[in-house]
């Protein structure tokens, strides 16, 4: 089970996801509270063990600047937040994790629609990083391998597991589910990826 732990603005945060063992580790450089200057992930990521793949979070910026910043930092994926199309996705030179909020039946018809053309589709909630779960048995009509799929949208250390079981994910993503206060908590993080694992 692939684990990202996503929103992360330090390099001690860094070295704890590190550490515990998770696979993918983002960082957000879209108007969020959780922004991240190129300076800042770039020295976040000097620090990262090569296991530990970096992935920069983009909503609807052009492509050739999205490929610009993943040249500067050093970035091994690139997520794609927004409405991005498909044409956008295959003009990545790095491999593409795209972001599809699941609110209706038709949001899993879009998932369709980009999963050959992506390295993961990663399937959210109406307003990303709020911590508000989607209706998971909307998924149960995707028909399709799950191999690729990556679930997010309000997980947390009780109810990861579950979700798993239920969506049987390639990963889960989780950012506000390990903060205390909007903060990133070590123990929070060191539990949620050992839960995931284990589920």
């Amino acid at each position: 089970m692939l684990v990202k732990i996503c929103g992360v603005q330090s390099q001690a945060t860094a070295r704890v996801v590190a550490d515990a063992g998770a696979d993918l580790i983002g960082f957000i450089f879209a108007k969020s509270k959780r922004q991240l200057t190129i300076e800042a992930a770039q020295a976040i990521c000097m620090g990262l063990p090569s296991s530990l793949k970096s992935v920069g979070v983009f909503v609807n910026k052009p492509i050739e600047e999205v490929n610009q910043i993943a040249d500067q930092v050093g970035l091994d994926y690139v997520q794609l937040h927004g409405n991005e199309s498909l044409s956008a996705c295959r003009a990545s030179r790095y491999p593409v994790i795209k972001s599809i909020s699941i609110q209706t039946s038709s949001d899993v018809d879009r998932v369709g629609h980009y999963i050959n053309d992506v390295d993961y589709v990663l399937l959210d909630g109406a307003v990303a990083g709020s911590g508000h779960v989607f209706d998971w048995n909307l998924i149960d009509s995707f028909k399709r391998s799950r191999e690729k799929l990556i679930l997010a949208g309000g997980l947390t250390l009780t109810n990861v597991q579950q979700a798993i079981e239920h969506i049987q994910p390639a990963g889960v993503d989780v950012s506000s589910g390990v903060e205390i206060n909007g903060v990133k908590d070590d123990k929070k993080i060191i539990q949620f990826i050992k839960n995931a694992k284990e589920g």
